[in-house]
């Protein structure tokens, strides 16, 4: 392993977390924008400067149990999340080889990442989440060698959307649906993402992972059916993508 190939793949790990934490920070604030945008971060709840040695991803949030350090407030546990998230993306880059699809795997998992906790906030799939997330599927597409695999691909897509669009129409009652339009898109973007192997597990652990959290709870409620489907097809696809899991 040459010296570069190896500060690349400690560059992707070491910053992983740090760049979920910036996507949880957009994430907390959508539909606005963070404010600051740059600079030194500051408390969302009473606005205090927050010390660079209570930044550290993950580590800080299990030190503090979860509290700010200046008001003694809950931290969203998006943030948690997101650098948990970012750890994971930044170490499939990682055991990736070329560069192009390091960085491929890198902004996969960091889109997914910020649909998720979007979605999980506000029961809603950002717009401009699902731009990026076209524009990587896109790439996916146009990497794959043959016209079959391409095929292949478009037509996983196709088929999540069409389930989850018939799901959708058939579990409206003329009150709030429990599925929207931006859940369609996102499974049809996943499906092209994922293949057509693990489609049927993406969407079966989505659906259940949630109905086994209310179940040890005992507490029922809506379900983010975004945030479900993102995390498990982004588990999948970094594992196949980083060689972890064999299809």
């Amino acid at each position: 392993m040459s010296g570069a190939l190896l500060a690349t793949r400690a560059f992707l790990v070491l910053v992983g977390p740090y760049t979920g934490d910036f996507v949880a920070t957009f994430a907390v604030s959508w539909p606005s924008l963070p404010t600051p945008l740059i600079g030194r971060s500051h408390c969302g709840r009473c606005g205090a400067p927050i010390a660079l040695a209570s930044q550290v991803p993950l580590l800080s949030w299990l030190l503090k149990r979860g509290r700010r350090p200046c008001c003694g407030g809950r931290i969203p546990i998006a943030y948690p999340i997101g650098e948990a998230a970012g750890l994971a993306s930044g170490v499939a880059a990682a055991a990736a080889t070329p560069p192009l699809v390091q960085a491929w795997i890198f902004a996969v998992g960091l889109t997914l990442t910020y649909i998720a906790l979007v979605d999980l906030r506000r029961f809603s799939i950002p717009a401009w989440g699902l731009v990026a997330l076209g524009l990587e599927a896109g790439l996916a597409v146009a990497a794959t060698p043959t016209t079959e695999g391409r095929l292949a691909r478009l037509a996983t897509g196709a088929a999540l959307a069409l389930a989850l669009e018939t799901l959708r129409r058939f579990a409206r009652r003329g009150a709030r649906a429990g599925l929207g339009g931006g859940d369609v898109m996102l499974a049809g973007l996943l499906g092209i993402l994922v293949s057509w192997r693990l489609a049927a597990p993406t969407v079966g652990l989505a659906a259940l992972a949630p109905l086994g959290v209310q179940l040890v709870n005992r507490k029922m409620g809506p379900v983010a059916l975004g945030f479900w489907l993102s995390i498990v097809a982004g588990l999948f696809l970094l594992a196949v993508e980083s060689r972890l899991l064999i299809e």
